[in-house]
């Protein structure tokens, strides 16, 4: 009967997951460029928070929000060096030195309807073979990933037809990709940096900003740029969370599997919650005198846009990554059929 129970109760026990003592102790900084109120960027403090509260407080995570500990563009080799433990930043703006990873953050125009489409895109891309030894060659490993609603056209004047497109200046972001499909409308992309975007639409140095709705309210853009186009440009994932491959490869299992385990959960809440931050960002928009604009030819529209897998296939084959892009293609093509089931 002792023997049974004993045998019972190491059963159980390596059942129930990891308990505290299972952690080592850990003191670890993440480098974040965002403000902590930014739209998303609570996820990654419930991620950090949860970290904690799984671990029995061994393994603490210090949050340095709006770029204290590095710039957008400096946390990337931040983490890469090991200077810092966890570094959140935005993947597509180091397009060239990661092409095969950035691929899957907002440099292929629609591709992605949806932001679960966008997500499931980034999962897929980030396990294969060509992503991951891009990654470890630069010692980053990526742990979680934020999606927002579908970027579109935030104007200072209405855009009523695809001829209304020709000759305005849209902020453009990440890489080659975004500039060559806003080119095919007659669009003149125009780099402007983020603390900038309200001060361009006001002045009229900038006529429309390019971005998911939930980020309009968070900077008074819809004051200065009262025209929201109903246009689907499509949803990709923007800010990414990583971690020094070495030091994650170093850490034990269990850690491994709860930072894994945490950072699903975080994205699956994240999602979960964006239709109604969605639907909140529009009402605001709304009741602060913004409107929604239809495209009247959103069919000359539809006929008219580039096919930007094929562009990239052919840039990339030019470059020399045709054998290494080949997984990856499939899954774009897959993501891009989102788009049939798309209004617009």
């Amino acid at each position: 009967m002792k023997k049974h129970f004993l045998v019972t109760c190491a059963a159980l026990a390596l059942a129930l997951p990891s308990q505290a003592q299972d952690y080592p102790s850990l003191s670890l900084k993440m480098a974040h460029p965002l403000a902590q109120t930014f739209p998303g960027a609570e996820w990654d403090k419930w991620f950090a928070e949860e970290i904690e509260k799984r671990s029995g407080g061994k393994i603490k995570i210090q949050i340095f929000w709006s770029g204290q500990l590095g710039g957008l563009t400096e946390i990337k080799n931040l983490v890469g060096n090991g200077a810092v433990d966890i570094g959140v930043f935005a993947q597509a703006v180091h397009a060239s030195e990661l092409p095969l990873t950035s691929v899957s953050a907002g440099l292929l125009n629609r591709v992605s309807a949806d932001a679960k489409t966008g997500s499931e895109l980034a999962r897929a891309s980030y396990a294969t073979k060509t992503v991951t030894d891009e990654l470890q060659a630069q010692n980053l490993k990526v742990i979680k990933w934020t999606v927002p609603s579908p970027y579109k056209l935030l104007c200072n004047k209405a855009v009523n037809t695809s001829a209304d497109l020709k000759g305005l200046k849209v902020r453009a972001v990440g890489g080659a990709y975004v500039p060559i499909w806003m080119e095919a409308y007659g669009m003149v992309p125009t780099r402007v940096q983020a603390t900038e975007i309200r001060e361009g639409l006001q002045r009229g140095t900038l006529d429309c900003n390019f971005g998911p709705i939930e980020w309009t309210p968070f900077s008074d853009l819809q004051k200065v740029a009262p025209y929201l186009s109903d246009l689907n440009t499509g949803s990709f994932t923007t800010f990414q969370m990583y971690v020094p491959a070495k030091a994650y490869n170093a850490w034990p299992r269990s850690v491994q599997t709860l930072f894994t385990q945490v950072a699903q959960e975080a994205m699956q809440k994240d999602l979960a919650a964006l239709p109604k931050v969605e639907a909140d960002a529009m009402d605001k928009f709304k009741a602060t005198g913004g409107s929604i604009v239809q495209m009247k030819d959103l069919q000359n529209f539809i006929a008219r846009s580039p096919d930007m897998i094929q562009i990239w296939v052919d840039k990339s084959t030019k470059d020399g990554l045709g054998e290494k892009i080949k997984e990856l293609i499939p899954l774009q093509r897959k993501a891009a059929q989102s788009f049939a089931n798309s209004r617009n």
